[in-house]
């Protein structure tokens, strides 16, 4: 196995690019079966995983990434949507507990279930007392993650409501059940790139009952794309910047 003591994953190459981009001597690790790359910060060397969308992808890669590498802890940061009405584009949330959403949700949203099976994330508290400490604001909260994408304003507040997630993805808690199997510390920090009232993403919502040739149709109905594409790219950036403040900080202090 290669030593590491930190292995930084996310789902999305832009997202990566926060963290990997913050480090010198970036090579690609061949024939470890996943995008895996190390860098120096400093006299520190990192390994970087690209997950892939979606927990069952996210999980594969990263118990298949664990197999070359035995990290003293895992770092996952990335985009997520807001739940909590509060939250606004580009803030930065700590996740202190994962909680898989149960697919009972999609069947009937108004029904009441509990959420799905939840882990506790290391060190949470602590580290929203250290960014605060030098300046950076974060917030502390739960993710629910989802095997699809939660884009309906309706839906992102019954889930609020249901749930009290702070935020929405569609990895986190996949990727804490294979961390805990290997008994690796995982935090997870991730920056809000669409908030509750925000709609460009709605036409991408999960509708159980749409086949694939439905929700074709729907995607070319839905309308307004440069809009949309606009608004996407918007909240993105500045998701990605918060992304990058926070990794030139933490990367600076750890």
């Amino acid at each position: 196995m290669l030593p590491s003591m930190l292995l930084i994953a996310a789902a999305l190459a832009e997202e990566l690019d926060a963290a990997l981009n913050l480090c010198s001597r970036r090579k690609k690790i061949a024939g470890a079966g996943v995008p895996l790359w190390t860098g120096v910060r400093g006299k520190e060397t990192l390994h970087f995983l690209k997950l892939g969308v979606g927990p069952a992808r996210s999980a594969d890669r990263l118990q298949l990434a664990l197999a070359c590498v035995k990290p003293a802890s895992i770092l996952i940061i990335g985009y997520a949507g807001a739940l909590d009405p509060s939250l606004k584009q580009g803030e930065l949330v700590v996740v202190e507990r994962a909680d898989l959403l149960p697919e009972e949700f999609w069947d009937d949203p108004a029904k009441e279930i509990g959420p799905g099976p939840g882990w506790p994330l290391a060190g949470s508290v602590e580290l929203c007392a250290a960014a605060e400490a030098s300046g950076l604001p974060v917030r502390r909260g739960a993710v629910l993650t989802s095997s699809h994408i939660v884009g309906a304003p309706v839906a992102k507040l019954a889930l609020f409501q249901k749930f009290h997630a702070a935020v929405v993805d569609m990895e986190t808690a996949a990727l804490a059940r294979i961390a805990a199997a290997a008994a690796v510390p995982l935090r997870c920090v991730r920056a809000i790139s669409d908030e509750v009232q925000d709609d460009f993403l709605a036409f991408l919502h999960h509708d159980p009952a749409a086949g694939p040739w439905r929700r074709a149709v729907q995607g070319l109905t839905a309308g307004n794309w440069v809009r949309r594409y606009s608004q996407w790219r918007e909240r993105s950036e500045a998701a990605r910047r918060s992304l990058r403040r926070f990794m030139a900080w933490y990367l600076s202090s750890c």
